[in-house]
């Protein structure tokens, strides 16, 4: 029967391993190094949601943003579109102010006096 591990280690790897290190660090010092590794661990589970918290701030303040400037710029839609969406007839400006088709009238010449001219 095969067991898998962390990483796919088996029980025989796993056991050359532990060997190691106890060869290696010494009665005493596993007990020391299973403690700074689990402290390492530690920290990085806490940098990392930290970093996660960070994201998650960022990503509401994005999105609180965005709130706040679709509610300013309210996009309504144009005046000749009903709200059944059909395009209704335009009108034409002249037929709601008839003063705005006319052309814009010169202001009155005075009439040149040859009195006034001098001569």
């Amino acid at each position: 029967m095969h067991v898998l591990l962390f990483l796919d280690v088996s029980g025989g790897e796993l056991l050359v391993i532990l060997l190691f290190v106890l060869l290696f660090f010494g009665s005493k010092g596993v007990p020391e190094v299973a403690r700074t590794m689990g402290r390492a661990l530690r920290q990085f589970r806490d940098a990392t949601a930290e970093v996660q918290r960070e994201i998650e701030k960022g990503a509401g303040e994005v999105k609180k943003g965005f709130e706040e400037q679709r509610k300013t710029f309210r996009i309504e839609p144009p005046e000749h579109v009903t709200s059944q969406g059909s395009m209704a007839v335009p009108t034409s400006p002249a037929a709601e102010h008839p003063s705005a088709s006319a052309p814009l009238a010169a202001p009155p010449e005075k009439p040149a006096d040859s009195a006034s001219n001098g001569g």
